[in-house]
């Protein structure tokens, strides 16, 4: 600026010298005037220069101009000092990530910076690195440590989390590597912090799709998760009214690191023998009898077995040696269609003990669609024919109460239960557990309602049961 200053200081003199030249080349030859004209060229465009040139240094971050100071050296200066502030505060050396760069140019008076503002700038714009050690899982960078043996001391204390037997080889499912680079200090992890990240991992996000019967607790009980997560994972969605069908999305905290241990254990045991069927249109369509047992053969197998995160994944057979081979057993199953009629071979059995108390027919002026057989609260109560069940739980009157359906048009129906022991479109066979007597809807004590209906309409039990 000075420079500056003083050129426009002199410009009367140097304009009386020129006019005073240019009257002495009037005097001279041709060939005279022109190397003086060039010459007079060249000290006009210095001149030039030296009033209009660069006043000022541009300092850029990665290309991009963030201030302007009146000196290159200055602005060295101030970054050096701000280098060394973050050092000092770090307790270690520090670098910086960006590429700073120094340019002349010319501005006004008044966009030139002082040394503390340029520092303020820089401290805002550089990022500080510092050398530290990256754990780089399945290759990108998850979290970072000051030191190397950190960062091994940490995988270390991973896998003591999930205690292994002197037998067992751990190590990582996924692949880890550990990378020494300049790390931003604000990406620096504290050990103990460390450990937490590494056990707790990030956010993994799946999707379910609701089906039927399902509600927001029951899939936040299946997946481990609370009610209030599976809103938060779902905006906008009413997680109190679902459909099905619906998609949703679950939201869990997974580990970054899946510790995997391996072993090989080596067991006598078992081999379980199959099961043959054989069809016998003598028996009732669901009964079943067994022709011949099985016996399960012996054998010693030796298994790699693998547990993740402390829990069993695989269990592989390595290496078998057969002492017995199993026998097959032979059942003969019943593909006698129940008859709806009194006439016919098939019979449905009694479904649980007690004799009836209450007959079918009108009674009390209504008409009594079945036979009521006293038991005691609790007794168990088996499916008289096999079967598929197509209804299970609270009916009206009858209370809690099973229906099968045998095919060819017949059900039957168990009523006022106390306990109900299968489920829509279980398959049962004849003499199989559907619940336990009680005295549940329209009952006025403990006993079993059973019905037996042919195309819709309810028939005398009596004249199936055998």
């Amino acid at each position: 600026m000075p420079r500056f200053i003083g050129g426009l200081r002199r410009l009367p003199e140097l304009g009386e010298s020129i006019n005073g030249f240019k009257r002495w080349l009037s005097n001279q030859s041709v060939a005279c005037r022109i190397g003086m004209g060039v010459a007079l060229y060249f000290i006009l465009a210095f001149a030039a220069y030296a009033l209009l040139g660069e006043n000022a240094c541009a300092v850029a971050v990665d290309g991009k101009v963030v201030a302007v100071v009146a000196d290159k050296s200055d602005a060295k200066e101030a970054l050096n000092e701000l280098v060394k502030l973050k050092s000092d505060q770090a307790g270690a050396s520090l670098m910086i990530g960006e590429k700073v760069t120094y340019n002349g140019i010319r501005v006004k008076e008044g966009e030139i910076l002082d040394r503390e503002a340029l520092k303020d700038i820089l401290n805002k714009t550089l990022s500080f690195n510092l050398k530290g050690t990256a754990i780089v899982i399945n290759g990108e960078t998850k979290l970072c440590l000051k030191q190397i043996d950190d960062a091994r001391k940490l995988l270390d204390w991973l896998k003591s989390v999930y205690p292994a037997g002197q037998d067992e080889q751990v190590g990582f499912k996924e692949k880890v590597e550990l990378v020494e680079k300049p790390v931003c200090t604000s990406d620096l992890l504290e050990f103990e912090a460390a450990k937490d990240v590494v056990l707790l991992g990030t956010s993994q996000i799946q999707q379910y799709m609701v089906k039927d019967g399902d509600t927001a607790w029951d899939i936040s009980a299946k997946f481990d998760i609370f009610p209030e997560q599976l809103q938060a994972t779902n905006p906008g969605v009413d997680i109190s009214e679902l459909s099905i069908g619906q998609v949703l999305k679950l939201s869990k905290e997974v580990p970054l690191l899946t510790v995997v241990a391996t072993r090989q254990e080596t067991v006598e045991e078992e081999i379980p023998y199959q099961v043959e069927e054989e069809m016998d249109d003598s028996l009732l369509s669901g009964e079943k009898k067994v022709v011949k047992s099985g016996v399960p053969g012996q054998r010693i197998a030796t298994y790699l077995i693998t547990r993740e995160n402390g829990l069993e994944t695989d269990r592989k057979i390595c290496q078998q040696n057969i002492i017995s081979q199993p026998s097959n057993e032979i059942v003969v199953r019943g593909s006698q269609t129940l008859l709806a009629s009194r006439g016919g071979s098939a019979r449905v059995s009694w479904p649980c003990g007690g004799g009836i108390v209450s007959p079918f027919g009108m009674r009390g002026g209504a008409m009594h669609e079945g036979i009521d057989i006293g038991a005691d609260y609790g007794d168990s109560v088996a499916a008289a024919a096999g079967g598929t069940v197509i209804s299970a739980g609270w009916d009206g009157g009858y209370g809690k109460a099973v229906v099968v359906s045998h095919g060819g048009g017949v059900a039957t129906r168990y009523a006022h239960l106390s306990t109900i022991s299968v489920a829509v479109g279980q398959s049962v066979d004849r003499g199989e557990l559907i619940g336990l007597v009680g005295s549940t809807g329209n009952s006025t004590g403990p006993h079993l309602h059973f019905e037996v209906i042919v195309d819709g309409q309810q028939r005398n039990p009596v004249n199936f049961l055998q």
